[in-house]
């Protein structure tokens, strides 16, 4: 009789310590889910915001690309016709020539007041203007500034959203170990050790999978 009750007491120390470890390593487990959850929030943020800049990047560079290019297209238009205007004036009548005269001045001022307003670097060899040169230029700039790549942030809160799951399933199972142990002395002696086994082979295979998932995802 004192044996069985010394066997129990000692089965139960047992017991009350590996419930002691399972709880800990779960708690852990918890909390690194929760870590790996705010990290994906996080990265979700950061994606958006990146989405964000994008959308408003291309937008206002495209506005200033073809603002610059409309002052190109007027500037060309009066630059054009001031020339036209110059190979008329060598067959026109006196009056008309200060006609035409007075019509290509009018024409080189529009010209010359509209070639300041776009970058004469993005001109080709032959006069026209490369509005992709210019969009390209502007969004490197840009992307120098801040992040316009979302794409990286979304897969990292996709991967950390992942990990925080199958750490929570590494939880489960050592939840499930932690009834095996608390059903332990519900059960006559041959019973318990199958209980503890069984709970301890939860234990084993929840911290197991649980240092899979932390140090390989």
């Amino acid at each position: 009789m004192q044996e069985s009750s010394d066997h129990n007491d000692r089965l139960g120390t047992f017991i009350a310590i590996l419930i002691a470890i399972t709880t800990l390593i779960g708690a852990l487990g918890a909390w690194r889910s929760s870590v790996a959850d705010d990290g994906a929030g996080d990265a979700d943020f950061a994606g958006l915001r990146a989405a964000v800049a994008v959308e408003e990047t291309r937008a206002l560079n495209y506005v200033n690309a073809y603002e610059n290019y409309s002052a190109y297209t007027s500037y060309l238009r009066s630059s054009r016709m001031g020339d036209l205007i110059a190979d008329d004036q060598t067959t026109a009548s006196e009056e008309q020539a200060v006609e035409l005269e007075r019509q290509r001045a009018e024409n080189s001022d529009i010209s010359i007041s509209n070639q300041r307003l776009f970058p004469n670097k993005f001109l080709n060899r032959d006069g026209s203007y490369n509005v992709k040169r210019q969009l390209g230029e502007m969004w490197a700039d840009e992307s120098r500034k801040r992040d316009l790549n979302p794409e990286p942030q979304f897969v990292e809160a996709d991967n950390l959203r992942t990990k925080a799951n199958n750490l929570l399933g590494t939880v489960a199972i050592l939840a499930v170990a932690l009834v095996f142990f608390t059903l332990v002395e519900s059960f006559g002696p041959r019973m318990q050790y199958v209980m503890t086994a069984l709970g301890s082979l939860g234990m084993i295979v929840g911290t197991a999978l649980m240092l899979f998932v932390e140090y390989r995802m």
